[in-house]
């Protein structure tokens, strides 16, 4: 066999392995629905869905943050409604001790009054996901206590403000909870109501100072319920947001990297086809160099 022929047969099968790796590819893009299955496919490609595949990940754990601050203010809105019902039955209560000028009445009053005040503590100490929601920063640690004589209440002394936060994108961080400072006036509030509950048992009648107060508590947690709501409603626009961010990554990725099956199956077939004519060319050429070497 010739030098010439020896080149000939060489090119060819190398054509032939090309031809056959291109087939590979093709079978396998259509049978994993993607275009790279390795960065050596196309290393640029591959980098650039990398790339966006990471901005996906990073969209989708400020997801998650923005759902677990929404479900985190929820739970505090629904605390909140629970304590402005609480101080709306203690303000009723006043009104009637008010008017009622039996001592004996009074401290049936400031018996209710004491149910209120547990009710009202309970609420303060609620917790979601292992969380005291009104410890400020500290949510490990029960944020208000009523002492053992139940005649006054403190807070942690580690304090119960401070204001939790959570990535809601690159360069924001967003306070998703209402203190317990702000919610019940750092405990204030208890010991006032206390103090109230202690007047009514001596047989004294509410006054319009008594009255004045739990109405102040409680337009001061109606507004607070508010700011829980504004939170939430921001959260939700965030959710929104970062919703269309991640369609629209998936998208860009699906034109990019998804194979088009259909013009996939049109380009294996015509492979196919000209590796079967390069097949059948080449099995004569070697025939004819082989008749000519012999």
């Amino acid at each position: 066999m010739r030098i010439n022929e020896q080149q000939t047969v060489s090119d060819l099968l190398y054509s032939l392995g090309q031809d056959n790796q291109s087939i590979n590819k093709l079978q396998q893009q259509i049978a994993t629905g993607q275009v790279v299955n390795s960065p050596s496919d196309n290393p640029a490609l591959n980098q650039q869905l990398m790339l966006l595949q990471e901005q996906l990940d990073q969209n989708n754990v400020y997801t998650q943050n923005s759902n677990y601050a929404s479900s985190f203010l929820s739970q505090q809105s629904s605390a909140l409604s629970n304590a402005v019902n609480v101080m709306t039955s203690v303000k009723t209560m006043l009104l009637s001790s008010a008017n009622d000028s039996n001592p004996q009445d009074q401290q049936n009053y400031a018996t209710q009054l004491g149910q209120y005040i547990s009710q009202l503590l309970d609420v303060a100490n609620t917790q979601y996901d292992g969380k005291y929601i009104f410890g400020g920063s500290q949510t490990t640690t029960q944020p208000f206590f009523m002492n053992a004589s139940q005649t006054a209440v403190s807070t942690n002394p580690a304090g119960v403000d401070g204001a939790l936060r959570l990535d809601v994108s690159n360069q924001v961080s967003q306070q998703y909870n209402i203190t317990g400072a702000e919610a019940f006036n750092n405990g204030q509030m208890f010991n006032d109501l206390i103090t109230i509950k202690n007047e009514l048992n001596s047989g004294a009648a509410a006054s319009q100072s008594d009255i004045t107060t739990v109405e102040n508590y409680l337009n001061s947690m109606i507004n607070t319920n508010a700011e829980a709501g504004a939170m939430s409603n921001r959260f939700s626009l965030i959710q929104n947001q970062l919703s269309s961010q991640s369609q629209t990554l998936q998208s860009t990725m699906s034109n990019l990297g998804d194979t088009d099956v259909a013009s996939a199956v049109i380009q294996l077939q015509e492979q196919q086809t000209s590796l079967d004519a390069a097949l059948k060319t080449g099995a004569g050429i070697i025939q004819m160099s082989l008749a000519q070497y012999l």
